[in-house]
């Protein structure tokens, strides 16, 4: 019998799945089973559970990964689904067409298309289909197809996916756009620094030290600056280390709540570019909840997806507050006022369309509003950090000089008594 218990255990494998709900949600866990169709099974026998919607092997046992399809092409893909139903095509035709002849270059995207084609074909709706491959559709495009599929208008619920999903991506160009800047002159002055103090100090190093014998005692900044240079050698190559290491463990890590716990608030912190991410967030949260509710989504399941959209903790937690709070039929505007992020034209747009009952009006122009902002700031982005570098750029190239200098000022000491007869 244990020979047995110890063979079942070696079998088993650990799986992914991913069910609807009779409520409508989705579920997602992670089970053990011996085979694919015995957790199924198990799986389909729950109470709760009106459809299995996807099991597959977790990637410790298949040595796969997830990947996601770059921004721009998931937006141009929504962009012809949409077109294909406006014109009268049904949901399997669109997605055929776009994925036979929509030319779909992103590998992941295709397969995307190819799998969600296959599951059509079976029966599935589509907002179901896309739903089991959350790395390549987004929740937010999911819910939004499954509630215009549920109150019969796909094509109009697609076209708001599309311009979702085109908002965001243009603001996240626009972020990128801002930060090109920096990130370059940054990367010029680092590569001026270095050439200064690895190359040009210790030149003048060894100058002073072929003129004075070693025997006179140099200005302090000069010597603090010949004591970095002469740790360039290790000191570049070690800070390197540590930027590449820290930039690909975050990319690993940055949605693990410990990471974000830190880095958010401190990401609002920053000079300029603070402002800029809550006015980001702000438009994510105005346009999200909004579109979801235009397309019939309840108030509270709305929230829900929403808190995962505007990219940061603080601003989720405070949104997962007002949706409980909008479960015991409280306003959602008490949750929301202490959080400092949410500022108070916002809470009174909110406080107005609870009381008039269309929160979608209200939302949709404070959330224009914001985004206007948005565009001054990214607009205005050059002209507001140029400074900032030039005096960090300026102070770096100058304290250099001071040190290389300075010693002139004392050239006789330098050379001592006997170098001058």
């Amino acid at each position: 019998m244990s020979i047995a218990t110890e063979t079942l255990a070696a079998e088993s494998k650990t799986f992914k799945w991913t069910v609807r709900l009779n409520n409508g949600q989705l579920r997602q866990g992670t089970s053990t089973h011996t085979s694919k169709e015995g957790l199924i099974r198990k799986l389909a026998s729950d109470p709760d559970t009106r459809s299995v919607l996807d099991v597959k092997a977790n990637a410790s046992n298949s040595g796969g990964f997830s990947k996601s399809p770059k921004k721009t092409n998931l937006v141009a893909a929504a962009r012809q689904l949409e077109l294909c139903l406006q014109v009268g095509l049904n949901p399997l035709e669109a997605v055929d067409t776009v994925r036979d002849g929509g030319d779909i270059e992103d590998p992941v995207l295709a397969k995307g298309l190819l799998e969600v084609s296959r599951d059509m074909g079976q029966g599935v709706k589509m907002a179901d289909a896309m739903a089991k491959h959350k790395y390549i559709f987004p929740e937010l495009m999911t819910s939004t197809l499954q509630a215009g599929e549920t109150a019969g208008f796909t094509a109009s619920a697609m076209k708001q996916v599309a311009d979702d999903l085109e908002a965001e991506d243009d603001h996240r160009a626009k972020v990128k756009k801002a930060s090109t800047y920096p990130v370059v002159v940054f990367v010029v002055s680092s590569i001026i620094f270095v050439f200064l103090m690895g190359y040009v100090v210790p030149q003048f190093g060894t100058l002073y030290a072929s003129l004075s014998g070693g025997k006179t005692k140099l200005p302090f900044i000069t010597q603090v600056v010949i004591g970095i240079s002469n740790q360039m050698i290790w000191l570049v190559p070690t800070l390197m280390l540590i930027v590449i290491s820290g930039l690909v463990w975050y990319k690993r890590n940055s949605q693990e709540e410990r990471v974000r716990e830190f880095v958010d608030p401190l990401k609002m912190k920053l000079p300029i570019f603070g402002n800029l991410f809550q006015k980001v967030a702000l438009t994510r949260f105005c346009r999200v909840y909004s579109a979801l509710l235009e397309n019939g989504l309840h108030p509270v399941d709305a929230l829900q997806i929403t808190a995962t959209s505007v990219g940061n903790i603080s601003m989720e937690r405070a949104i997962l507050a007002a949706r409980q709070g909008l479960q015991r039929g409280e306003s959602m505007v008490e949750p929301l006022q202490n959080e400092p992020l949410f500022p108070k034209l916002l809470l009174k747009f909110i406080a107005i369309g609870e009381k008039t009952g269309d929160s979608t009006v209200a939302l949709r122009q404070v959330g224009r509003f914001y985004s206007r902002e948005v565009d001054a700031i990214t607009n205005n982005m050059a002209a507001l950090i140029e400074p900032i570098f030039t005096l960090i750029l300026a102070i770096m190239v100058g304290t250099i000089a001071m040190a290389i200098y300075l010693p002139y000022f004392s050239i006789g000491d330098l050379m001592g008594p006997e170098s001058m007869r």
